[in-house]
């Protein structure tokens, strides 16, 4: 995987080893649902026993937020607003963000209050999922099991989606390249392997302190990369009256899930809230989330604003293809014998490589694959969890009213109606590309 993917799942993985439960059995096993008590419990953003290395300051954890949610999604955006129309796409991106932001909030909430029953300081999207349905009515508490599986499935997806799309995307700027430049013409499939001798090479790194130097390069040459790439837009505006402002309404589901691929950054919101000794810093209105959700929606906006006026209907499925021609294993170690891990954790690792290897051959469409992705996983990761939880959370608290109710099954329809029309758009333009 790349670099920025090694660092995301170390966050991950960061923040899962912390978890006590395994198997089927429920939180209120530890700790009795009858015998907590909110009011004496401790206050719900409580300052946390992390100190050293493994604590976060707010600006630093806005940073690892910020380069989270910026991937190769951004360079998309010219391809979504393509879709929406110039301005009603500058309109439904702050919506979507805005929405984006209130589901994560949602997250964080429920995240303390389960932990302010069952004793934990840490916890993790899945485990969020498992504490708030067994803290639910009384006929879904013994379903919590499942529906942590079905938020790391979906995690699992979405992640793989993400290293699919990196893939595909470094070997279509590759054969770009080298076609346009040298007398080398290979086939993206070709690049694709020759891509996995670096990668195969970035996944035995096993630890974030060694990969560290790899990321910092690796941030940098993304910010230059996206710096020229904003300067290349803003040097060639065309007339705002020369494309449409308003786009076709059978192309707003590619537009969401688009969109809601570059939202990429939901996996890391709770490994990184758990490594901040002052969680109110990271929920404030002023804290990590909203600042940082807010500037990534400032560049999404400006990028995909100006890379559509820039680049009008020729746009392609990332913007740097328009530049001008010039230069798991957390299982493994519960599970298996000692002596066998470091085999099979590489062998895990190099198999995930070649599967997404696979399946990027398979689907070698970025545009498409980013939409794809976008709309199944990213939804469901962003959109559709978050209000489930914060319904059973707020049943568990005895203030479900109608306002809450109203406004999550809102949520939830909005989240399914782009969920379907989106994935069903992304899975129909694939097989008609195959078809044709």
């Amino acid at each position: 995987m790349s670099s920025r993917e090694n660092e995301r799942r170390s966050y991950h993985e960061d923040s899962v080893e912390h978890e006590h439960y395994e198997g089927s059995h429920p939180i209120g096993d530890t700790v009795s649902h009858a015998s907590l008590d909110i009011s004496e419990t401790r206050p719900i953003f409580h300052t946390r026993g992390v100190s050293g290395e493994e604590s976060l300051s707010a600006e630093t954890a806005f940073i690892h937020m910020v380069k989270a949610m910026l991937g190769t999604g951004l360079l998309s955006l010219p391809l979504a607003f393509k879709h929406s129309g110039l301005f009603l796409g500058l309109i439904l991106i702050v919506i979507i963000c805005i929405v984006c932001l209130h589901c994560m909030r949602q997250v964080v909430h429920a995240a303390h209050f389960v932990c302010s029953r069952n004793g934990r300081d840490l916890i993790d999207y899945a485990n969020i999922m498992r504490g708030a349905v067994e803290l639910g009515p009384e006929w879904l508490r013994h379903k919590g099991y499942f529906f942590k599986q079905l938020v790391n499935v979906n995690m699992f997806v979405s992640q793989l989606g993400f290293c699919c799309v990196y893939l595909v995307f470094m070997a279509d700027n590759l054969e770009d390249f080298f076609t346009t430049h040298t007398s080398i013409h290979l086939s993206k499939g070709v690049w694709m392997i020759l891509i996995l001798i670096p990668l195969l090479g970035l996944c035995s790194i096993r630890r974030l302190p060694v990969l560290a130097p790899l990321c910092m390069a690796a941030n940098v040459v993304y910010i230059c990369a996206v710096a020229i790439v904003l300067f290349f837009f803003v040097s060639n505006l065309r007339p705002v009256n020369s494309l449409p402002w308003f786009g076709s309404i059978y192309d707003l589901p590619l537009f969401f899930g688009t969109v809601m691929f570059a939202f990429e950054g939901v996996a890391v919101v709770m490994p990184i809230e758990n490594r901040m000794r002052e969680p109110s810093a990271f929920i404030a209105w002023n804290g990590v989330l909203n600042s940082s959700c807010l500037f990534v929606l400032a560049i999404f906006a400006v990028t995909g604003f100006y890379g559509y006026l820039s680049l009008g209907d020729t746009v392609k499925d990332t913007a740097t293809l328009n530049l001008p021609d010039t230069t798991v294993e957390k299982w493994i170690t519960r599970k298996i014998a000692v002596e066998n891990q470091t085999k099979l954790v590489y062998a895990v690792r190099f198999g995930g490589v070649f599967f997404t290897l696979a399946i990027a051959e398979l689907i070698p469409h970025l545009a498409l694959f980013i939409s794809l992705i976008g709309a199944f996983s990213g939804a469901s990761m962003a959109l559709v969890f978050p209000p489930f939880i914060e319904l059973l959370v707020s049943n568990a608290k005895g203030e479900l009213s109608t306002f809450i109710i109203c406004k999550n099954v809102f949520l939830l329809c909005f989240a399914l109606l782009g969920f379907t029309t989106g994935t069903y758009a992304a899975v129909s333009e694939i097989l008609k590309t195959f078809s044709s």
